[in-house]
C-alpha cells in the first residue's frame, strides 16, 4: 500500500473515502478474516461460511476487494474450472492492522457473540 502523503505533520485522509466504500461493508471484513485465517478458498467455500452470504453479494464484494488490490483471484484448470481467492500482500497487511483495532474494541467492553463463528488469529 502506498504511504499517505504527510505535510507539516498532517496526514491527508482523502484515501479513506475509497477504502471505506469497499472495506467498511459487513462482508468485506469477514472475507478478509476468513482468507487470512484459512488461506485460499473457492467461491462456494466462501459462500457457505458463517453468515451465509448471498452469491450476488459475495461476488460483488470479492470483485471490489480484488479491484482495490486486497484479494487475488486465480482460475484453476480443473474440470469444471474453479476460482480460488486469497489475500494479496496488501490484504494481509490490512488484516494485520485490523487485529489491534479489534483488540481495542474488545478491551473497551465489546462482547463476543455466543458461538462466534469467525475469529481472527493474532499470529500467523
Amino acid at each position: 500500500m502506498n504511504k499517505p502523503a504527510a505535510t507539516g505533520g498532517n496526514i491527508c485522509l482523502c484515501p479513506l473515502f475509497g477504502l471505506l466504500d469497499v472495506v467498511a461493508k459487513k462482508w468485506a471484513f469477514l472475507i478478509i478474516a476468513i482468507l487470512g485465517n484459512e488461506g485460499a478458498k473457492g467461491f462456494n467455500e466462501l459462500k457457505n461460511e458463517p453468515g451465509r452470504i448471498s452469491p450476488k453479494t459475495l461476488s460483488e464484494t470479492l470483485k471490489n476487494l480484488e479491484r482495490i488490490g486486497l484479494v487475488d483471484r486465480k482460475i484453476l484448470t480443473t474440470s469444471p474450472p474453479t476460482t480460488q481467492y486469497s489475500l494479496t500482500g496488501d490484504g494481509q497487511e490490512l488484516r494485520e492492522h485490523l487485529i489491534p483495532l479489534l483488540l481495542r474494541v474488545s478491551e473497551r467492553g465489546a462482547q463476543d457473540l455466543p458461538g462466534c463463528p469467525v475469529r481472527m488469529r493474532k499470529e500467523q
